[in-house]
């Protein structure tokens, strides 16, 4: 396993979420997702808005290769995950999740002074995705010395 049960439990919590990715012409796209749960093994499901951030849905669509990192606001730890995605349609189950990611971040970033018309172009839940990751590695991206080193898989 690539994801112990200590980043498993952060990647699910109430942290930012940017998902990157690339087209045929290497040009990099972006989104922010909209909540995050755990699939099997080392899988992570994103909730994404297709019609917010239709480039980046496209890219992983087309090209499969995604990064995806997560950031605790509070204290900016942050990991990155890297590998293959997928996409599919969201569902009733889909849109529960962003209902309680929108409020649990949103209460996470009021808390820290951030006004809710900041954080309202964040947490548009329009027409929305799925992006399925098979991680294939983690890396620390918390500022410090420690930036950019890949953690070893969980034994």
């Amino acid at each position: 396993m690539i994801l112990d049960d200590e980043r498993r439990a952060f990647l699910v919590s109430p942290v930012m979420i940017v998902v990157a990715g690339c087209g045929a012409d290497l040009r990099p796209s972006i989104a922010r997702a909209l909540g995050a749960r755990l699939g099997a093994g080392d899988e992570v499901e994103l909730v994404v808005s297709r019609w917010q951030w239709p480039t980046l849905v496209d890219d992983v669509a087309e090209r499969g290769g995604v990064a995806v990192t997560f950031v605790r606001p509070n204290d900016y730890v942050t990991y990155q995950v890297k590998g293959r995605g997928r996409v599919r349609a969201a569902g009733p189950d889909d849109l529960a999740l962003v209902e309680r990611y929108v409020a649990t971040v949103s209460a996470t970033l009021s808390a820290l002074g951030v006004p809710a018309p900041v954080m309202a172009p964040w947490l548009v839940p329009r027409d929305l995705v799925v992006i399925t990751v098979s991680v294939d590695a983690i890396y620390v991206q918390t500022p410090g010395a420690a930036a950019g080193s890949r953690l070893e898989p969980a034994r």
